[in-house]
């Protein structure tokens, strides 16, 4: 499975943890604008180097529509504080600090795609990343090239080739490096990964120490061809930004090819940077290129597979016949078509070849819908009765043909639909049976709560005349004797009373449960009736799922006999 890339991770990160990500960045960022040289003096030692520029591109990139601007804003900053830490002029920081601001956030527009992060998994996301680099750092060496002229210095001098380079390789180091996904297109092995790392090392050794020749640069060239045919997004970023540490520490302390064959440390950095844009960029297209292969492959692969799956599986009988003269050719067949024609799939004369070219007789039940779409129509439907699977049989037709074909050929789609017309006959009695007995229960349960209220009126009547007699009695003089039989009549009485009142609450409790509607809960009544007819959805073959948002469901109001003869309809029509 590919991983997330560093800059998806970083916008999942909460606000304070965003914060302090940013803060580091930004003393990065003022610690790399220190380090990078001065741009304005020309003739120092010291190369032109603009790190600072990507890692501020790629919190430009990262930074939520609204937060751009700002963010771009306090990274220049830095750099801009960094620049007057080195002795720049005040007015030289202001000038080119707004150049910077206008270059990153003119990369920015170039890169992003509809405000998603940038890619590297196909040709054209990665060729965009190198021309909005070339464009981004083109527009920030001109302005460097005027605040120069403006400052004094020679034309020849003061011409930024230097920060026009020193940008680009910026740009395309940084922005991979936070954008590529850990695992993405990793083909290699370990082993393989770790050879190619060793032979990296070396041809870069051997470059950068033990010649002075300046063909042997291109001696790490095929290693990067290797990178980029085999290894994952990150494992190609991370290389190429060693490879630019590497190469670049070793050239400013004068050793390679590069230094002894310019004239100074400057120019070297700048040859050095220009070929390594070179080189980065060509890798980086060439890796998005071969994933992009990939990722289309692997889609027509699945999408075959499931075509493949979908053809065996299917009950479905797919023909394609061609008119020549009067007759109708069957020039392909599934095996399900084979066996509509009466044939045996698993005869040697069908495995030889796709083509199979039987001539269908003159009486067979398709000529008719073939010849109503051999003569203009573009498609015809119906019901055939026929002999061919396995025994008569109810078949749905559709042949159609597609359009602008000069060739004729028609599709013929057949479909046995005897075993669906018995089952659906068989879920029409079901349905109608569990109607009847619905019909039954809730006349039975009328009847019955009818009973407990008649029953419980009929009590109310005795039993009133029973205690109102027994409370006479009890105002009377009696002897101790009567007394205690008054007391118990009395007594009991009360009781008997008090039940037939429950017995008046239950009988209109359940009155009002089973007529009058109420909210009722989805899922529940969903799932139950999902159980009743899956054995006659499983003989049909079809799946009944209920999904777990099934539970996200609002209540509705209604009886619960209602709303459950409600979905059984609807589920019993789908099935």
């Amino acid at each position: 499975m590919v991983g997330a890339s560093l800059a998806s991770t970083a916008r999942r990160w909460s606000r304070p943890r965003r914060l302090l990500a940013l803060l580091l960045a930004l003393l990065l960022v003022f610690g790399l604008s220190i380090a990078g040289g001065n741009a304005l003096d020309v003739s120092i030692a010291r190369a032109n180097l603009a790190p600072a520029s990507g890692l501020i591109a790629v919190l430009a990139l990262i930074a939520r529509q609204g937060w751009r601007i700002p963010i771009t804003t306090a990274g220049v900053t830095a750099v801009a504080i960094g620049n007057l830490v080195t002795g720049l002029p005040v007015d030289y920081v202001l000038q080119t600090g707004l150049l910077r601001i206008l270059e990153i956030l003119l990369f920015c527009a170039i890169v992003e795609r509809s405000g998603r992060l940038p890619r590297l998994d196909s040709a054209a996301h990665s060729v965009r990343l190198v021309i909005g680099a070339t464009i981004a750092s083109a527009f920030f060496a001109v302005g460097v090239t005027a605040v120069r002229l403006l400052a004094g210095v020679e034309l020849a001098e003061a011409f930024a080739n230097d920060a026009f380079v020193a940008n680009l390789v910026s740009f395309v180091v940084a922005t991979p490096l936070a954008f590529a996904r850990v695992r993405q297109g990793a083909t290699a092995s370990r082993t393989e990964v770790t050879a190619q790392w060793l032979l990296m090392a070396a041809a870069l050794i051997v470059t950068f120490t033990l010649s002075v020749n300046i063909s042997l640069s291109f001696l790490p060239l095929p290693l990067f061809a290797w990178a980029a045919l085999r290894l994952s997004a990150i494992g190609v970023t991370l290389q190429l930004l060693l490879v630019t540490l590497g190469t670049t520490i070793a050239t400013i302390l004068g050793w390679g090819p590069f230094a002894a064959n310019a004239d100074g440390v400057r120019d070297a950095i700048v040859v050095l940077q220009g070929g390594l844009f070179i080189f980065l960029s060509s890798t980086l297209v060439l890796w998005s290129k071969r994933v992009e292969g990939e990722l289309e492959i692997e889609r027509a692969l699945a999408k075959d597979r499931v075509l493949r799956r979908a053809v065996e599986q299917a009950q479905t009988a797919f023909l394609l016949v061609e008119p020549i003269g009067d007759a109708y050719i069957v020039v392909q067949a599934n095996d399900h078509g084979l066996r509509a024609l009466g044939m045996d799939p698993d005869n040697a004369f069908f495995s030889a070849s796709s083509e199979i070219n039987i001539a269908l007789p003159e009486d067979h039940p398709l000529i008719e819908g073939l010849s109503i779409v051999a003569g203009g129509e573009p498609r015809w439907r119906g019901e055939l009765v026929l002999e061919a699977f396995a025994g008569r049989a109810d078949a749905e037709v559709a042949i159609e043909r597609a359009a602008g074909d000069k060739s004729g050929v028609m599709s013929v789609e057949l479909t046995d639909v005897t075993e669906k017309r018995r089952e659906d006959r068989r879920l029409r009695a079901l349905v109608e049976r569990e109607r009847a007995l619905s019909a039954q229960y809730q006349e039975l349960s009328r009847q019955k709560d009818d009973f407990v209220a008649s029953i419980s009126h009929e009590l109310r009547t005795p039993l009133a005349s029973i205690v109102g007699y027994a409370e006479t009695l009890d105002e009377t003089e009696l002897d101790p004797m009567q007394r205690r039989f008054v007391d118990t009549i009395v007594r009991n009485a009360g009781r008997l009373q008090e039940r037939v009142e429950e017995l008046l609450s239950a009988a209109k409790r359940a009155a009002d449960s089973v007529d009058d509607p109420h909210p009722l809960a989805l899922d529940r009544i969903i799932g139950e009736v999902a159980d009743d007819l899956r054995a006659v959805a499983a003989s049909r073959r079809v799946d009944i799922v209920v999904e777990s948002s099934a539970t996200a469901l609002p209540e509705v109001i209604g009886t619960e006999d209602s709303v459950t003869r409600v979905l059984t309809n609807i589920m019993s029509n789908a099935v």
